[in-house]
């Protein structure tokens, strides 16, 4: 048995296969887990969703800003943009599935026993991994409540930017979204910044990439994806990007967690 996991497939559903047929991915014995953002601005997003849904006993993810925008469209309170290319997966009899399946993810999934922690964009400095995976338990139980569209039309806005323990549900949830599914940079106080998407070393800002905040001891390597401008350098030594930019042409990535070998599939070209 082996463990991957993969970094922002966002609909390349070719690269995906490819990969997995590189590693002779059994989905008998294997398991797949994926770092969010399965979905959107690539080609075949419903054939990736698809494939999640015939192999849902052996896959897993944590939700991707992408796939909770999803499930805001999906419940009416958005509308999907041409650039995210899913209107094939709004319009297909598995949509209802596919959206119970996203409910059922997690934002972080934390496993002690491995030392290691998956996020779709990263750990906030403000709290521990343990804590930070224990927080995030309200985003799960909001989702998968009778009231989950409400806990989706009240996710969006850049505030606040700190967690805060005594703040509503609704103020905690959308800090724990922003920090786990969008996060990049950090300001010298430890606030959430949204602004800036490049490389550490071609912004202009001072601003702290999340992973590099000073004074933070943490107890789990933290393999993440979202920011593709990283392509692929982590910036610290105990955390692993895994966003290569597939959608924008870099490669799909993926690493097994026995040995830390990666696998790499070049971009089809069809993006």
């Amino acid at each position: 048995m082996a463990h991957y996991v993969v970094g922002d497939v966002q609909g390349c559903f070719s690269e995906l296969q490819a990969l997995l047929q590189q590693v002779d991915f059994q989905p008998s014995r294997d398991r797949l887990s994926f770092l969010g953002d399965l979905i959107a601005r690539g080609p075949d997003s419903l054939a990736v969703m698809r494939w999640v849904l015939a192999h849902s006993d052996c896959c897993d993810a944590v939700l991707g800003n992408h796939d909770l925008h999803f499930l805001a469209i999906a419940a009416g309170y958005k509308s999907a943009k041409p650039s995210d290319r899913i209107d094939a997966l709004l319009a297909d009899a598995c949509c209802a599935e596919v959206v119970q399946w996203f409910r059922e993810q997690a934002l972080v999934r934390f496993w002690p026993d491995q030392g290691v922690c998956l996020v779709h964009a990263g750990i906030w400095p403000g709290l521990s991994i343990a804590d930070l995976a224990e927080a995030a338990q309200l985003v799960q139980d909001r989702l998968m409540g009778d009231a989950w569209e409400d806990a989706l039309k009240t996710m969006y806005g850049n505030q606040p930017t700190r967690y805060h323990s005594d703040d509503s549900a609704v103020d905690r949830a959308r800090f724990l979204i922003n920090a786990c599914t969008r996060m990049r940079f950090l300001t010298a106080d430890g606030a959430l910044e949204f602004t800036a998407k490049e490389h550490p070393n071609e912004t202009t800002e001072t601003l702290i990439p999340w992973m590099c905040y000073p004074g933070v001891a943490r107890t789990a390597r933290v393999l993440f994806g979202h920011w593709a401008s990283l392509r692929g350098d982590a910036l610290a030594s105990d955390c692993v990007g895994l966003d290569t930019g597939c959608v924008w042409g870099g490669p799909l990535t993926m690493l097994r967690l026995e040995d830390d070998q990666r696998f790499h599939e070049p971009s089809h070209g069809h993006h």
